[in-house]
């Protein structure tokens, strides 16, 4: 599938200036004792890009306190679990959703999965074609931990129509530039024009606060696998 441009930077209440080219936007924050600044293109993302998104993922995300739990290895190997499973599931095996990128220089550095209504979690046999894959050589035990870990997550989901967010992670090397900014913007855009609902899942404090500046509230929280876990609503623009 080409890369396509998706989305408008800077659209509803956001009062930023719009770039000249709708599929670039400037990220920057301060950064040390200086201002730095990233040129990012949002894109959407073919399985073409599939391993590198996978690998942000992977990196992006090898110490989220969920992940820890649920595979207890050292960081590398799960790093290297967690792009096996990120590479398998979220291009899906069905096409259930699309894979939203941040682009420097052609790289991708960061990832924002959505699914549409109707799509968010894999089937039964999209499961059983996952899982093996991803917990070859995992320590003993991790299996039961992903099942119990992956049914509390599909046991909240909600019952009206929303678009699920996530995975989303930045290059470790580049957190803190506004990447992420730019790609819930757009998210949140892509939403407001279908005038639909959003929600996700998430494990650190730190994004709660986070995505509440996107309109995000919490409407559960609960331990999975003992790791506070926080469950978030967007709700439809009017």
């Amino acid at each position: 599938m080409p890369e396509e441009v998706f989305g408008k930077p800077w659209r509803g209440t956001d009062s930023r200036p719009k770039p000249a080219d709708p599929g670039m936007m400037e990220a920057s924050s301060r950064h040390g004792e200086g201002t730095a600044m990233v040129d990012i293109e949002i894109r959407d993302l073919g399985r073409g890009r599939r391993r590198e998104a996978a690998a942000v993922l992977g990196r992006g995300m090898r110490d989220n306190p969920i992940n820890v739990a649920a595979f207890e290895a050292d960081p590398a190997r799960r790093e290297r679990v967690l792009t096996r499973f990120f590479r398998a599931a979220v291009y899906g095996l069905s096409g259930r959703g699309t894979v939203g990128g941040a682009l420097r220089e052609g790289r991708v550095v960061g990832v924002c999965g959505m699914a549409p209504p109707g799509r968010c979690h894999p089937t039964p046999e999209e499961k059983t074609l996952i899982l093996p894959t991803v917990l070859l050589g995992t320590p003993f035990g991790t299996t039961g931990r992903v099942v119990r870990w992956s049914n509390e997550w599909a046991q909240r989901d909600p019952g009206e129509p929303h678009w699920h967010l996530g995975p989303v992670a930045v290059d470790p090397a580049l957190q803190g530039l506004g990447i992420g900014t730019l790609m819930l913007t757009d998210f949140c855009a892509r939403v407001d024009d279908r005038r639909e609902v959003a929600y996700l899942e998430t494990d650190k404090p730190e994004n709660v606060r986070f995505y509440r500046r996107f309109g995000f509230e919490v409407v559960e929280e609960a331990d999975v696998l003992a790791v506070p876990n926080w469950f978030m609503r967007r709700p439809r623009a009017v």
